[in-house]
C-alpha cells in the first residue's frame, strides 16, 4: 500500500490538487452535487419500489436512473481525485475503508436491481406489489447502504488510522 501512496504523492495530479487553492473546494461542491443527484433519485426509485408512492407508475420512476448514474459518475470521479490528492489520509482511514466496502456492496445490489428488478419494471410492472419481496429488500438495502456511505464519508475527516 505504501508503494501506491508514494506513487500517487509523486504525480503531477497530486501536486495540482494539493497546490491549487480552488481545486479541493470545487471538488467538494461537485461531490456534493453528485451526492444530491445520486441519493435524491435513489430515494424516488427505492421508496416507490418499496411502496411509498403506490399511485406512481414504476416505469415513470425508472426514468430517474439516469440521474442516479450521473450522480454516481460525479462522485466516483471526485472521489478518486480526493484519494489521489491525499492518499496518506485515506489509505489508513477506517471510515474510508468502510465507505469503500459499503459502495462495493451497493454496487452489487445495483447489479441485482439492474438485471433482476428493472427488467420486470420495463416489462410492464405498474406497482410495487407486482415486483415481489426481493425487489423491496433490494431497494431497502440500497437506501441503507447509500445512507451508510454518506455517514461514513462524513466521518473520514474525524477518524484517523486503523
Amino acid at each position: 500500500m505504501q508503494t501506491l501512496v508514494d506513487f500517487l504523492n509523486a504525480t503531477d495530479l497530486n501536486a495540482f490538487i494539493t497546490n491549487t487553492p480552488w481545486v479541493w473546494p470545487t471538488m467538494e461542491m461537485i461531490h456534493f452535487a453528485g451526492l444530491c443527484l445520486l441519493l435524491g433519485s435513489l430515494l424516488i426509485i427505492d421508496l416507490s419500489v418499496i411502496g411509498f408512492a403506490p399511485d406512481i407508475p414504476l416505469r415513470l420512476v425508472d426514468k430517474f436512473i439516469i440521474a442516479t448514474l450521473i450522480g454516481f459518475a460525479l462522485n466516483a470521479t471526485t472521489g478518486v481525485l480526493f484519494f489521489v490528492g491525499d492518499p496518506d489520509r485515506y489509505i489508513v482511514n477506517i471510515a474510508f475503508r468502510l465507505k469503500m466496502l459499503a459502495i462495493a456492496l451497493a454496487g452489487l445490489n445495483a447489479l441485482y436491481f439492474t438485471f433482476v428488478v428493472r427488467p420486470v419494471i420495463q416489462n410492464g410492472a405498474n406497482n410495487f406489489r407486482e415486483l415481489g419481496k426481493n425487489a423491496r429488500i433490494s431497494t431497502a438495502l440500497s437506501l441503507t447502504l447509500w445512507t451508510s456511505v454518506i455517514f461514513l464519508g462524513r466521518f473520514i475527516p474525524y477518524v484517523e488510522e486503523l
